[in-house]
């Protein structure tokens, strides 16, 4: 039996003024359903944060709907889905004994009877984010043996691998870090809990464990893979990354990595304001801009922001600063003052700060301005 396994879709995270990432997730999803009426797995496998926030939006939890709607009724798919640190396990799992009915098997927390999904000779287990006190509350007779999130996870797989039918193929479904994976720069909470990194010995035992939390596609060994996220978050490493979805096949014990590609690729371009102006082909892309010739502010963000609508992130000269720079997002420039566009101008066209009189002179011009528009 086939197995798909996804996490980390991160649904209702910004992007920038006030938007989301909604129409990259789509466009993954619509792969999703591709690939699903191609492969026919028996089950999809979302490893957590299938929410960016404890508290979802109304667009993230609209897509949700629609996305577990489809698969479970329209493609006739079950789904087993845990929840990962960015979820609200309660709020995920709500009504989950109901929608059992319909092939939708969450876990939003960790419980006592740590019970398997069961498809035909394969059981999945479940294992939402957890922490120690949870585990300690649950199993009080590990008490003493559970003193970080390393035991504490050992603990609990220790109590599966016990209960475990070893007649049956065992998967583990499970979101958490493992010491020494890689990771980017959108792995913000994997980056602060380090110090919390699992041993991969910890999941031995098992015939395949389904891994969510870091957003790089990578194999741990053989048998234990983090899956990634669907869309490129961050700019540095993740530039680089090939987003998808891994096939696991029970029947031979095979995994496949399926790239879905991307609806907005990221990439950092850095050269002059000429060279820059003169780039093709990546229209289409989430960019950040780092200019090595002129000042940053509005006018070069307007300028650029016409010729690349998906620019993101626009750094540039600093004439104040031998060798520095400054790095300014679309909001930033958007929220920049009157005081601050002149400051930057001047700076960019002949690098110095405007004085007193040419701020006064300024600020006659804006006021002319502002009546010439009441008037009109």
């Amino acid at each position: 039996m086939k197995f798909l396994h996804t996490s980390d879709w991160h649904l209702g995270r910004a992007l920038s003024n006030n938007q989301t990432y909604a129409d990259d997730q789509r466009y993954f999803f619509e792969k999703l359903y591709s690939i699903i009426e191609d492969e026919k797995p028996g089950a999809v496998l979302v490893a957590g944060d299938v929410y960016d926030s404890s508290v979802s939006n109304a667009e993230a939890i609209s897509l949700y709907n629609e996305v577990v709607t489809k698969i479970c009724l329209e493609l006739k798919t079950p789904m087993v889905i845990i929840a990962g640190n960015h979820d609200s396990g309660p709020r995920l799992a709500s009504c989950r004994e109901l929608l059992k009915g319909a092939g939708l098997y969450v876990s939003g927390r960790l419980t006592a009877d740590l019970a398997p999904v069961v498809f035909g000779d394969t059981a999945v287990y479940p294992l939402p984010y957890f922490n120690k006190d949870e585990v300690i509350s649950l199993f009080p007779d590990k008490k003493d043996e559970v003193t970080s999130a390393a035991t504490a996870m050992k603990a609990v797989c220790d109590i599966i691998r016990e209960k475990a039918d070893k007649t049956k193929k065992n998967i583990l479904v499970s979101h958490a870090l493992i010491q020494n994976v890689e990771l980017s720069e959108s792995d913000h909470s994997a980056q602060i809990g380090t110090a919390s990194a699992i041993s991969a010995d910890v999941f031995e035992g098992f015939d395949y464990v389904a891994l969510g939390h870091i957003h790089k596609p990578q194999q741990v060994n053989s048998k234990i893979r983090y899956a990634g996220s669907p869309v490129k978050y961050s700019f540095g490493r993740e530039e680089s990354q090939e987003k998808g979805v891994v096939i696991f096949d029970t029947a031979d014990m095979s995994q496949r990595f399926i790239p879905v590609g991307e609806l907005h690729s990221r990439r950092t371009v850095t050269g002059t304001y000429a060279e820059i102006s003169a780039m093709k082909g990546i229209e289409n892309d989430y960019l950040r801009i780092i200019v090595t010739d002129r000042v940053n502010g509005s006018s070069l963000y307007r300028e650029f922001k016409e010729k690349f609508p998906f620019m993101l992130e626009i750094s540039g000269t600093d004439a104040s600063a031998a060798g520095g720079g400054t790095s300014l997002s679309a909001e930033d420039i958007e929220k920049m003052d009157d005081l601050s566009i002149l400051t930057g101008f001047m700076k960019d066209r002949f690098g110095l700060e405007p004085d007193e009189e040419q701020i006064a002179l300024f600020r006659v011009a804006l006021e002319q301005a502002d009546k010439e528009v009441g008037e009109n």
